[in-house]
C-alpha cells in the first residue's frame, strides 16, 4: 500500500495539527513541526516541566481521506452495550453516523464493535482512505498490535477489523482523548437506549443533540490535558 505525498521543507514555525493526536499522513515530509512550539520563547519549557499541559483538539483529516471517530458504551447493571460512530471530511463536514445497542460483556468488547461498524458503513459507501479514532486505548492497541491468539475473547472482532483493514487503500487507527471524541460518545450513549432486535440506526443528516459538539470540534476549540 502506498500514500502518495510530496515534498517539503520544514520552513513552517507552527506545531503539525495531525501529529498532535498522531495521524499525521505526511511523515517526516510535513511542513510543519511534528513538537510542540513553546509560545513562550523558553525552548526548554516543555521538555523539562512533565506537568506542562498539553493542548489537543479534533483534527479534521487531510483532503481525500476521512475520520471515523468510534465509542462504545456499557452498563454493567443492565449488561448492555452499545457502539457509536461519526464520519467527517476534510472540512469536518457531518458525512453520516451511527448508533446501535449491543450484546457484549465488556466495555473494551463494545469499543472494538463501534471501530468494526464503523469501518464497515464507510467501506461499504465507497470510502478507501480512512483514520479510525478511538478514546479506548486498550481497543486501538490491541488492532495495531495485531497479534492476537485465537483463544483471546476478542480475536474474532478483532481480526475482522484488521482484515477489512488490508481491503482499503489507507487506514491508520489512532487512540484520542474522550475530549476530541464527544460526537460519538453522544452516539453510544444514544445506541444505551435502543432495543438489542433493531438495526443499527443511521444517521444521513447529524441529529439535533450532536450540532453543539459538531460545531465546537469544527471551530478547533482546544482542550487542555
Amino acid at each position: 500500500m502506498e500514500v502518495e505525498t510530496k515534498m517539503f521543507q520544514k520552513s513552517s514555525p507552527t506545531t503539525c495539527q495531525y501529529w498532535i493526536n498522531g495521524n499525521c499522513p505526511n511523515g517526516d515530509e510535513c511542513p510543519n513541526l511534528h513538537w510542540w512550539v513553546d509560545t513562550n520563547n523558553n525552548s526548554n519549557s516543555g521538555k523539562d516541566n512533565p506537568n506542562s499541559a498539553r493542548l489537543v483538539c479534533w483534527i479534521p483529516p487531510p483532503k481525500g481521506f476521512v475520520k471515523i471517530n468510534c465509542d462504545g458504551g456499557f452498563t454493567l447493571e443492565g449488561r448492555k452495550g452499545s457502539a457509536g460512530g461519526v464520519v467527517r471530511d476534510c472540512e469536518g463536514e457531518f458525512l453520516f453516523g451511527f448508533s446501535t445497542a449491543l450484546r457484549v460483556g465488556s466495555a473494551a468488547e463494545a469499543e472494538l464493535f463501534a471501530i468494526k461498524i464503523g469501518m464497515e458503513l464507510a467501506i461499504s459507501m465507497g470510502y478507501k482512505n480512512l483514520i479510525v479514532e478511538s478514546d479506548s486505548q486498550t481497543a486501538v492497541q490491541l488492532i495495531n498490535w495485531g497479534l492476537i491468539e485465537q483463544t483471546h475473547p476478542f480475536y474474532t472482532v478483532v481480526s475482522s477489523i484488521i482484515e477489512m483493514g488490508a481491503k482499503v487503500d489507507y487506514i491508520c487507527w489512532n487512540h484520542v482523548f474522550r475530549e476530541t471524541n464527544s460526537v460519538a460518545d453522544g452516539l453510544a450513549k444514544y445506541g444505551l437506549f435502543l432495543s438489542f432486535n433493531s438495526p443499527v440506526t443511521f444517521f444521513e443528516f447529524a441529529p439535533h443533540f450532536l450540532i453543539f459538539n459538531l460545531c465546537v470540534d469544527q471551530s478547533g476549540k482546544m482542550y487542555s490535558r
